[in-house]
């Protein structure tokens, strides 16, 4: 029998190797072969996007890696380039969704491609939570003070323009500046409110109720801005979705929030989207909220899964540049000329203290998704229970 040349033996071997490298690799590491399809994957990525490599091996890898926005081809995009880096919200297992950094290397001609796929989700809740614990430590010492200081002349100032307004014809062009000081005067105020909401977040009033009526609501309190817009809207709910227990008007807001800012990323007009659904995602370490008893719930062991119920808003805007996506939950950084940039910083608050979770994921030129969950287990029991001052007793607590 004739000896094996060196040439003869370099495929197996270098297949043996890609093998071992793979499975080495503490992330997500998928063999993509030159027509897209998956060549190879190793357990961590198996585990992560939750497949099988025996059942999905030489089908089309867009299957396994799909993003939440709509027309954005990953796997298209690894094979224009030599290598590639970007973060990404994946489709996860049981429908949820995954904050990953995925990185992807072009081999050879016909070209291989060997994608890497972080989850990001666990360093970017710490990341967020530090940055967010030093903004409150300082907020939560100047929020008071601005409350008295700002507000006792604020008020002086509009008391004041508002005596001389009735002073003037609706002509005299006076009267039209005396306006802009009274519309400046409400901005202010705004953004003082703003600011107290976000350094001090009121506990939220959870009572049995649906979030597709939260949306209902939002779309009519929008009508104006969405019909002057020309936007269209497009409204998707899951069937026997259980009520959950949320503050409504606090989930309003939050809603109202990602509506409005979807509908300016229109001008000219495009398809706004609401899809309210339930899924599934791995448990992974969080900040439930600010209070004390809400770090002890979340410290509570249990099933490697939590469900959720989704509020999912999608545009067809003009999206969101890199550079930007990553700076949009800062305080006061906001991209219009009238925003105070307190919107999704309030909003983000206002979902961690429902024990939920915010996410957002964009593409220039392609459109915008927003993702509210909401977590079903009762880790809020304490707050549903006989609140003292209305006489009032939740019915989850007397159940």
């Amino acid at each position: 029998m004739p000896a094996k040349t060196p040439r003869a033996m370099g495929a197996p071997i270098r297949d043996h190797l890609v093998r071992a490298l793979m499975d080495d690799a503490q992330h997500g590491t998928l063999l993509l072969d030159p027509q897209g399809c998956l060549a190879g994957a190793n357990p961590a990525a198996e585990r992560l996007l939750g497949f099988s490599l025996a059942r999905q091996r030489g089908k089309p890898a867009g299957e396994m890696l799909r993003t939440v926005v709509a027309g954005d081809d990953v796997v298209r995009e690894v094979y224009r380039r030599a290598r590639t880096e970007r973060e990404v919200l994946l489709h996860g297992p049981g429908g949820g969704e995954l904050q990953t950094l995925l990185r992807a290397y072009r081999l050879g001609r016909p070209p291989w491609v060997l994608v890497s796929v972080q989850d990001l989700s666990q360093i970017r809740r710490m990341q967020h939570e530090l940055r967010r614990n030093e903004r409150l430590a300082t907020l939560g010492q100047l929020a008071a003070g601005v409350a008295h200081e700002i507000r006792n002349p604020l008020a002086g100032i509009g008391t004041s323009a508002q005596v001389l307004l009735k002073r003037f014809e609706p002509r005299d062009d006076r009267a039209r500046f005396v306006q802009v000081i009274l519309d400046e005067v409400a901005r202010l105020d705004r953004i003082v409110t703003s600011l107290l909401q976000y350094a001090r977040p009121r506990t939220p009033e959870l009572r049995a109720s649906s979030l597709a009526g939260c949306v209902d609501r939002v779309i009519a309190l929008a009508a104006d801005a969405i019909q002057n817009g020309g936007v269209r809207v497009e409204v998707d709910v899951a069937p026997r979705l259980a009520a959950l227990y949320i503050d409504p008007d606090l989930v309003t807001q939050v809603v109202l929030n990602v509506t409005l800012n979807a509908v300016q990323a229109m001008p000219g007009g495009g398809v706004l989207r609401y899809e309210v659904r339930k899924v599934r995602r791995r448990r992974t370490p969080r900040s439930p909220g600010r209070r004390e008893s809400d770090r002890r719930a979340s410290r509570t062991p249990g099933s490697a899964w939590i469900e959720y119920q989704q509020v999912r808003v999608i545009d067809t805007g003009t999206g969101i540049p890199r550079g930007v996506l990553a700076k949009m939950f800062d305080p006061f950084f906001t991209t219009r000329a009238q925003g105070t940039g307190l919107g999704l910083s309030i909003s983000q608050t206002i979902l961690q203290e429902h024990g939920g979770s915010i996410a957002v994921d964009s593409r220039e030129g392609r459109g915008t998704t927003v993702l509210l969950n909401f977590p079903l287990e009762k880790r809020h029991g304490e707050r549903r229970q006989h609140d003292t001052h209305t006489g009032r007793t939740d019915a989850a607590h007397r159940r």
